[in-house]
């Protein structure tokens, strides 16, 4: 066999079409959710497992490895990613990115290593039940705080809390996310943003600062992302010296980290980061706005391989969600208008007829997106909302009969 050989412990997709054009050959650990004919067609080998026990897959990693040996494991989901690290140091292939993982997967570690070398000051409590929100809100002289699952993702149990009266029903609210404890933390008030950066052998480099639209309180579900970020220099300077700080301070090795934060009227402050490239195809609009592929070039520098050529397409982009809910889809009308709107790079709909839309609750509740390219940040964004818009439901009471 021919070709370097690297494991995908879960992912979203889009990792698969990057190796092949490198040229790799892969194999892969995926969850039903995300089990894909295309790519098990081209895999070396398969498995449909819950990839978040890591012992469970080992077994099934290491005899693949014995056949067919890894050159690299790594993963872009979260879940995935101290999977992925504890099993490439199993087998011995790169990938090992193990304190960096640890260091931000659990949102009470990256408080605690932030504390330590007094960097971004959040006030924060782990509480075990809704009477230690309320005495840590109370310590904050009355708020506002934000509940949080420990070791969450996609938006997913993270409620603001603006008065005492709301903490017991938004502790059931976060509690739906997980079976630990919670952690509260004061509110930063600010505009949102995150940072894409790419690390090669623990040397750091900033690729983009991305603005943030979400639906605000109490859930914060992220509505839009666009690029670049418009910063003074000042405030560019600041948030790049912070990140570059923190990922010293995680250990983080070869591969994309994802942060995010808010500017503060005290500075940006950190609300947490993930060890992969960003979601919600921010990374797809970093590499139309930058050139920089950050998993191509995790893959390459992971196998010593030469990094692909940076090719800028736009000055700016912009992704708007189709973010309906509470009704029950009768017609989707303007989808094939929104595929011909100016400046379009992409649409993807998941909507159908029949479809129930309830809350919300998480970025998996969204129905899809579209992304355009424009002159100008500002530009990119009209364009980009504009296509969303000419997608339009007709809810299902309201059909002739």
């Amino acid at each position: 066999m021919t070709g370097r050989h690297v494991l995908f412990v879960g992912g979203p997709g889009h990792e698969v079409p990057k190796a092949r054009r490198l040229g790799l050959r892969y194999s892969m650990v995926q969850i039903p959710e995300r089990e894909d004919a295309d790519h098990r067609a081209g895999a070396e080998n398969y498995a449909v497992l819950d990839y978040r026990q890591w012992e469970e897959i080992l077994p099934v990693v290491r005899k693949w490895h014995a056949a067919d040996p890894f050159d690299a494991v790594l993963s872009f989901t979260e879940y995935g990613l101290e999977p992925a690290s504890r099993c490439a140091i199993d087998l011995g292939a790169a990938g090992d990115n193990l304190p960096a993982v640890l260091a931000t997967r659990d949102k009470t570690r990256t408080r605690e290593l932030l504390d330590r070398h007094g960097l971004s000051p959040v006030r924060h409590r782990v509480c075990a039940d809704p009477a230690e929100a309320g005495a840590f809100m109370a310590g904050l002289g009355g708020g506002p705080i934000v509940l949080k699952p420990t070791a969450g993702g996609l938006s997913e149990g993270v409620y603001l809390v603006t008065e005492d009266s709301q903490i017991a029903e938004r502790w059931t609210w976060t509690t739906r996310w997980t079976d630990g404890p919670v952690l509260a933390e004061e509110y930063l008030d600010g505009p949102e943003y995150s940072v894409e950066s790419l690390s090669q052998g623990g040397k750091h480099e900033i690729v983009m600062v991305t603005e943030k639209l979400t639906t605000g309180a109490p859930g914060f579900v992220e509505l839009g992302h666009q690029q670049p970020a418009r910063l003074a220099p000042d405030v560019r300077e600041a948030i790049d010296a912070l990140v570059l700080r923190f990922l010293d301070l995680i250990g983080q090795r070869t591969g994309p980290v994802h942060t995010e934060l808010r500017v503060t009227a005290a500075g940006p402050r950190l609300i947490e980061a993930q060890t992969r490239a960003g979601g919600d195809q921010i990374w797809e609009l970093t590499e139309l706005v930058t050139g920089v592929d950050v998993i191509s070039e995790t893959l390459t520098g992971l196998l010593g391989l030469p990094a692909p050529a940076r090719t800028p397409r736009a000055q700016a982009a912009a992704i708007r969600f189709l973010a309906f809910e509470h009704t029950t889809v009768g017609e989707v009308h303007g989808l094939e208008d929104a595929r011909r709107a100016p400046g379009l790079v992409r649409m993807a709909s998941t909507l159908t007829p029949g479809r129930v839309l309830t809350d919300l609750a998480s970025s998996d509740a969204r129905q899809g997106y579209v992304i355009c390219e424009g002159e100008s940040t500002a530009d990119a964004v009209a364009k980009a909302e504009a296509a969303r818009d000419l997608v339009r439901l007709e809810p299902a009471a309201q059909r002739a009969v």
